[in-house]
């Protein structure tokens, strides 16, 4: 595709601090620098904790970004591109959206949130006519954009991008030759929303069970109860369990390349498309979810994902059983590796393009 260079105005979260938006945002921006002039206005907080700090220093960045709108709206070929806020937040992207429309800016708003479509909210009512109908709304997944017209009426310009094309792969790195002890972990900020509760569970479970099965445990523990769930977890599973803490870079590959199994029992509500498992999978793991969000159609036949009204840790263990017994490990690594490196090479181009689609040549 002959690609029009454009000048997009991006205003989103740019890590730090990182989370799953602000990863997606960098990411994307990095893909659309190699083809257009982009400008970045950060609307991060600065170092604060949830409260009047923390909303007087996102409102001063909103406000640093509207003026840049301003600047800019002079120039040809403009595109205004924001990922959608949630909860009080969505004031900001109201405002936003209201400033680039009257400034005649072609806008894209890309969502990443199920909050407000687990659940109708007259705040994203206001921000859909705000934005008008020729704002285009960029969703992660066909279930999500399904879900969100269910929630409210389907937009007249929808696309779908998936966070496939911003997770790196491992085409060509070398497999690690399996262990004789199954390897499930689970990396997440580690809380009960995320799962640890029934990963602990999972563990001794297996173990009473008699599966030979190691967990491992990464990512930060916030609050104390769960570093009290944790340590006693360790105490009760000895050498079944080990606790990285934190990783990244390198570290992270390591992690996932010493599992076999990703397991994310995740019940956090507004859980989207997370990156972890596409993450996981393009180290060749196999993935065991509960149902969230995007999740069902991200792991498709690369493991199992569990409906969220049903019990976590028997279904988990018993596909675990089967998995131990009947799976050729290395096989299946090299199978799940090569879908996601393929997936991931459709998703670029689709997403480079995608901003384009509704706009003239």
């Amino acid at each position: 595709m002959n690609i029009q260079r454009r000048f997009i105005v991006v205003i989103g979260q740019i890590p730090p601090p990182t989370d799953g938006l602000a990863y997606i945002t960098a990411e994307y921006v990095k893909l659309l620098a190699e083809d257009h002039d982009i400008v970045v206005l950060n609307i991060s907080p600065k170092g604060f904790k949830r409260g009047i700090a923390y909303h007087l220093s996102r409102t001063a960045a909103v406000l640093r970004a509207s003026i840049h709108l301003a600047i800019n709206a002079w120039r040809k070929n403009r595109v205004c591109y924001m990922p959608c806020q949630s909860d009080f937040g969505l004031i900001y992207t109201i405002y936003l959206l209201a400033l680039a429309r009257l400034m005649r800016y072609p806008s894209f708003l890309h969502h990443h949130n199920f909050g407000y479509i687990n659940e109708k909210r007259r705040m994203m009512e206001f921000a859909l006519r705000t934005g008008g109908p020729k704002t285009v709304h960029i969703f992660l997944c066909d279930h999500m954009r399904r879900s969100f017209g269910e929630t409210y009426w389907m937009p007249e310009r929808a696309i779908v991008v998936s966070n496939i094309a911003f997770v790196p792969t491992q085409a060509g790195r070398a497999l690690p030759t399996p262990k004789a002890s199954l390897r499930v972990g689970l990396l997440s900020n580690l809380n009960r929303e995320k799962g640890l509760y029934l990963f602990l569970d999972l563990l001794r479970a297996a173990r009473d069970q008699g599966l030979n099965i190691h967990g491992t445990l990464a990512g930060p523990l916030r609050e104390a109860e769960d570093q009290l769930a944790l340590e006693a977890a360790q105490q009760e599973l000895g050498n079944l369990l080990t606790y990285t803490g934190p990783l990244f870079g390198d570290a992270k590959l390591q992690f996932y390349e010493s599992i076999d199994v990703f397991v994310f029992p995740t019940i956090y509500a507004n859980e989207a498309q997370p990156t972890v498992l596409y993450e996981a999978m393009a180290a060749g793991n196999a993935v065991i979810s509960y149902e969230r969000g995007c999740i069902s159609s991200q792991v498709g036949n690369c493991g199992l994902v569990i409906a969220k009204e049903e019990p976590f840790v028997p279904a988990a263990c018993e596909w675990l059983r089967e998995f131990e017994a009947n799976c050729e490990r290395t096989a299946s690594r090299r199978a799940i590796a090569r879908k996601i490196t393929d997936m991931h090479a459709a998703e670029t181009a689709n997403a480079r393009e995608a901003l384009l689609r509704f706009l003239p040549y």
